[in-house]
């Protein structure tokens, strides 16, 4: 493959990526102002790789061009189609999207913005709005060179280049300190960790700004425009992602499933609109631009189809059916990996109950025969376990007074929540404060939303069966030990609790194993001596239960929660709350996992006592 290939490609895939992680950040996060500030560096960042491809596949001659062009497109210097390719690499200005990187990185740093953070922030903006202006209308930072637009050194550097070079240089300076402050005093090491991922992207990208300075500025060497373009797209892919999880992170979510479920759309979207660029260029002789244009249609597309429907729900719905709406979508895309997905629920319940005046609202959910209350609004009483069987129902029921025994006696409305055949739960509604029983209308505004819920807590179900499946294929042994011996669960759990305290291991019951006599046969005897063989047997139990020999990524797959669980709390002695942090998981979800554990803990323990 040719240079010109490498450097088209490269430019185009980080193109793609720089719109489509813009747009990923703000329909997920559009609350959120350090994601739009990333999605605006993106985007700047697009912004290079199209001067970039422009200058490789430049535009017909100009008079084939649109007259009303340079209004679409103010940055770019005037008079540039005429003065040849290299001259497009003049475009768009690297000055903004660092401008919008500093901002987003003193937002995540701790404390409120004041007025020296402030000040910093408008004079970043300041230089990058000069810097527009004197590269679109004068050449007193660049000039054309002419020459191979493959290179860098292709524009000649003005007498300003060096000044607004070492200002851009220390803007990025300024954002690495702010990242690493940030990182300092971050609450959780997971937390951490990310800024350190943005902390390293920015310092590796900022090099950018010296070497640049040394090539163009003092015209030593020839910097090709791939090494530049591929910096800038490593920063792209990374600063993107990252973003998005800090933000999810923040709001104690994860994304990984929604993020590789929404880039294998654009992949594919961005290949068909590609293909029928390419068929346009060769079939009937189109100009190549279309080929750089042609796919960002698909990235806006796709990820325009969410904003446009937020858009039009100010329309043609009220406040509280615009939340409702845009709940119910978040409620379907999270429901297979947030474990907030209470908090969500209760939300959804609220804005179903309060247009329709219900005195309270209740979700329930089936299982094992036992209806458990799982989400509430305006409910008092205590949390519901009813048997499920009372609130089966084929359709909605109008209830009358005393249809259902207290604390339910003045339950007015019966709401089945089903997937297909199956009725996975209820909803259910006191009366309405203003009369006896609901309108038809009120119930018609209650049914798809209900069936939405029926889904989310339909595919919430699947992933526990499935978190729950894959941990006893991971841990429970094929086959079970004949013998008759056995390891108490809570002696296990306190020996855990007390894995360094040798005396307190060498009085446990696991210090009579025959795998500890013959052990410690041969060799000394002490009471602390017994103590270590206990742990050391423990630790090698604790081995068997890990998934696989690599180091799993953050957040781990699920298949590791229990040997993350286990080693986190009691090897590592770290705090439950940051294991909870780590995994992403609640605090019921991480009770009933190390139960688990232990339990499988055991039973390894009892496999190496009398192995098959």
């Amino acid at each position: 493959m040719t240079l010109y290939q490498i450097t088209f490609t490269i430019n185009f895939v980080a193109l793609i990526a720089s719109l489509w992680l813009g747009m990923y950040l703000v329909t997920r996060n559009p609350r959120v102002p350090t994601a739009w500030l990333t999605a605006l560096t993106l985007w700047s960042l697009g912004g290079l790789f199209i001067n970039v491809l422009l200058a490789l596949s430049p535009p017909p001659d100009p008079a084939f061009r649109p007259p009303g062009l340079r209004f679409l497109f103010p940055f770019w210097p005037s008079g540039m189609p005429e003065e040849g390719a290299t001259a497009w690499l003049q475009g768009w200005s690297v000055a903004p999207s660092i401008a919008f990187w500093h901002h987003a990185t003193l937002l995540m740093r701790p404390g409120k913005m004041n007025l020296w953070r402030w000040s910093r922030v408008i004079f970043a903006y300041l230089i990058a709005i000069v810097a527009i202006e004197l590269q679109a209308f004068t050449q007193i930072l660049f000039s054309v060179e002419g020459g191979d637009p493959l290179y860098l050194n292709s524009l000649r550097a003005g007498p300003l280049y060096s000044v607004f070079g070492i200002a851009l240089i220390g803007l990025t300076i300024m954002s690495i300190i702010n990242l690493a402050r940030s990182a300092y005093v971050a609450p959780t090491e997971i937390v951490r960790r990310q800024l350190m991922t943005l902390l390293g992207a920015t310092v590796f990208t900022g090099l950018i700004g010296p070497v640049s300075l040394v090539s163009s500025g003092l015209d030593l060497f020839p910097m090709p425009m791939v090494v530049m373009s591929g910096v800038l797209a490593v920063f792209v892919g990374i600063v993107g992602y990252g973003v998005a999880r800090y933000s999810a992170l923040v709001e104690k979510r994860t994304i990984d499933r929604d993020f590789f479920y929404n880039l294998i759309g654009i992949v594919v979207m961005v290949s068909i609109y590609t293909f029928a660029a390419w068929i346009l260029v060769f079939a009937y002789q189109a100009p190549n631009v279309i080929v750089i244009f042609f796919p960002l249609l698909g990235v806006l597309t796709h990820t325009g189809l969410n904003a446009a429907s937020i858009f039009l729900d100010w329309f043609f719905y009220r406040g509280e059916t615009r939340r409702l709406r845009a709940n119910l979508h978040d409620l379907r895309r999270l429901a297979g990996e947030s474990e907030n997905m209470k908090i969500l629920l209760e939300q959804i319940l609220g804005a179903l109950c309060v247009p329709i005046k219900a005195t309270y609202g209740l979700i329930l959910t089936f299982e094992d025969g036992t209806a458990r209350q799982t989400a509430g609004f305006h409910w008092k009483s205590p949390r519901l376990e009813l048997p499920s069987s009372m609130l089966s129902a084929d359709d909605f029921l109008h209830l009358t007074p005393n249809h259902f025994p207290a604390p339910l006696e003045d339950a007015a409305l019966l709401i089945p929540l089903y997937i297909e055949s199956e009725q996975i739960g209820a909803l259910v509604l006191g009366r309405p404060t203003n009369g006896l029983r609901y309108a038809h209308a009120d119930l018609e505004r209650l049914l798809y939303p209900s069936d939405q819920i029926a889904e989310a807590l339909f595919l919430s179900r699947q992933n526990t069966e499935r978190l729950e499946k894959v941990a006893l294929l991971a841990n429970e042994p094929p086959v079970v030990p004949t013998r008759d011996f056995s390891i108490p669960v809570n002696v296990v759990e306190n020996a855990l609790r007390n894995l360094f305290d040798y005396a307190y291991l060498a009085d446990t019951p696991m210090a009579e194993m025959e795998l500890v006599r013959t052990r410690m046969a041969g060799g000394k005897k002490t009471h602390l001596e017994r103590g270590k063989t206990v742990q050391a047997i423990m630790l090698e139990a604790l081995e068997q239960m890990r998934p696989g020999s690599d180091v799993p990524r953050d957040p781990p797959p699920r298949e590791w929660y229990p040997y993350v669980i286990l080693h986190d709390a009691y090897v590592n002695g770290k705090q439950n709350r940051d294991v909870m942090s780590r995994l992403y998981i609640s605090e019921g979800t991480f009770n009933r996992t190390r139960r688990a554990a232990i339990s499988s803990l055991a039973r390894a323990l009892v496999e190496m006592e009398h192995p098959s």
